[in-house]
């Protein structure tokens, strides 16, 4: 028999969801890849992941948990390990629903080529079937790399009079009114409305964060603590510092749209900050996939690391956004002077790309970095290399913050200007963790020693 896996929320099961099901059911015994902790969006779920794990069982339908992955990852990062997941599991199929605006076999070709690149970040943001061909493009490379090939199945979204069901829609009338009104009823199965009306009736519905958390870490850490947070970089911390003080989740969504954060960004921002994630504990993660196989090239924390030391040079000559395009699209087609492919990828201009290739040569990013720190003679002597150091920035200036017992001395940090670019960016990439440590040299100058990625 056939197994056929499917990623999904299912807070509630909805008619387009019953779709999908009975595409699968076509093909063999179906399994649910239940997000059960935290959405794809980084929310806690309306539905506890027993009460859809019930609806899936009246529809003959296994749940499957997935946990611990939406409140520290990127959803680009979570693909290829449920892809790696599922493969473990012994499913042999995939089974997915989308509105594509492209061909099935236009998005396997493009997906292949990812594939064999083996990266899945330099998806233009622009395709609106981004999301497929990441999750079709992760099914590849994983088939490339172990030999095993799962099956993936698109199917058309189900929609009624010309709409695609939305849960978002039902999950907010559901709560707006207190319960399943005529219009909802409409959109799901009788499944769900029989288990959300026992969990409207025990009031289980919905899933919360834990505010007192959440709000005391938004209150209280500095921008220095704030920049360990992962998915918090310089401009973040900089506007929740300015914010404070908060007492709603949606209060930390203004200062976060300030920094430049979308909907699903900001999301995941707050649970992190809610389950105080840290940039070394996610480092940790993926250094840990990337050991099993199971991170894509350009997913590493080495990676990324690479990438704004790439930024950083390539200012200097190009605009950084694109910049960064360039080296999402695929940075070892860049070196290896294929600019036309390049430009296709990273959507800027192909002249752009080749002037970049005459103006840089390929430098690797250095180990640490060593900077002065601008501190008057009294602080001095108060420095030790036993002095707790920690980085913050403001206005592009990047400080050293000296934590002493009862003080906190605070310096700019004396550095060319290309570094603090790249010390800038890397705090910017809101995954690699940085720590800076006091050195000092033979006569007796503070240095501050700059580290940065999983080995710290």
């Amino acid at each position: 028999m056939k197994h056929v896996g499917m990623g999904v929320d299912f807070d509630p099961v909805h008619k387009g969801h019953i779709h999908l099901i009975k595409e699968g059911k076509k093909i063999g015994k179906v399994y649910a890849y239940v997000n059960a902790d935290y959405t794809a969006h980084h929310a806690p779920p309306f539905l506890t992941f027993e009460a859809r794990q019930e609806i899936c069982a009246k529809l003959g339908v296994e749940a499957v948990p997935v946990q611990g992955l939406h409140y520290r990852l990127p959803l680009s990062y979570t693909v290829p390990i449920r892809i790696d997941l599922m493969a473990r599991d012994g499913i042999t199929d995939i089974m997915d629903a989308a509105a594509s605006q492209m061909s099935i076999g236009d998005i396997m070709q493009v997906s292949r080529e990812f594939a064999e690149r083996g990266m899945l970040m330099g998806i233009p943001r622009s395709w609106p079937d981004r999301n497929l061909i990441r999750w079709v493009a992760a099914n590849e490379l994983h088939a490339m790399r172990t030999g095993y090939r799962m099956g993936y199945h698109i199917t058309s979204t189900y929609k009624i009079d010309n709409e695609t069901v939305s849960g978002r829609y039902i999950r907010r009338a559901i709560l707006e009114s207190g319960k399943i009104t005529a219009p909802v009823r409409h959109l799901i199965p009788p499944e769900s409305a029989e288990v959300i009306e026992k969990e409207l009736k025990n009031g289980s519905i919905p899933q919360e964060r834990d505010l007192d958390a959440l709000l005391h870490v938004a209150n209280t850490y500095s921008k220095a603590k704030l920049l360990k947070v992962a998915t918090i970089n310089v401009d973040a911390a900089e506007e929740l510092v300015k914010g404070r003080p908060y007492n709603a989740e949606e209060m930390l969504r203004y200062p976060l749209r300030r920094a430049g954060y979308q909907n699903v960004l900001s999301s995941l921002a707050i649970s992190c900050l809610e389950r105080r994630v840290t940039r070394k504990e996610v480092a940790s993660l993926i250094a840990n996939y990337t050991k099993k196989g199971v991170t894509p090239k350009d997913q590493t924390i080495e990676s990324l690391v690479a990438r704004s030391y790439f930024v950083a040079r390539a200012s200097r000559h190009i605009d950084t956004a694109k910049a960064d395009a360039i080296y999402r699209a695929g940075i070892d087609s860049f070196w290896d002077g294929d600019a036309a492919f390049v430009s296709r990828y990273a959507e800027v201009p192909t002249e752009d790309v080749k002037a970049l290739q005459r103006a840089l040569t390929y430098e690797e990013p250095p180990p640490s970095i060593l900077a002065g720190v601008a501190l008057r003679q009294f602080e001095l002597k108060s420095i030790t290399p036993r002095t707790v150091c920690e980085l913050s920035a403001q206005a592009g200036i990047i400080y050293a913050e000296f934590r002493l017992p009862n003080n906190v001395i605070k310096g700019k940090l004396k550095l060319p200007a290309h570094e603090v670019t790249f010390l800038r960016y890397l705090l910017d990439t809101q995954l690699v963790p940085v720590a800076a440590n006091v050195e000092t040299t033979p006569e007796k100058k503070i240095r501050v020693r700059i580290t940065y990625g999983e080995t710290i």
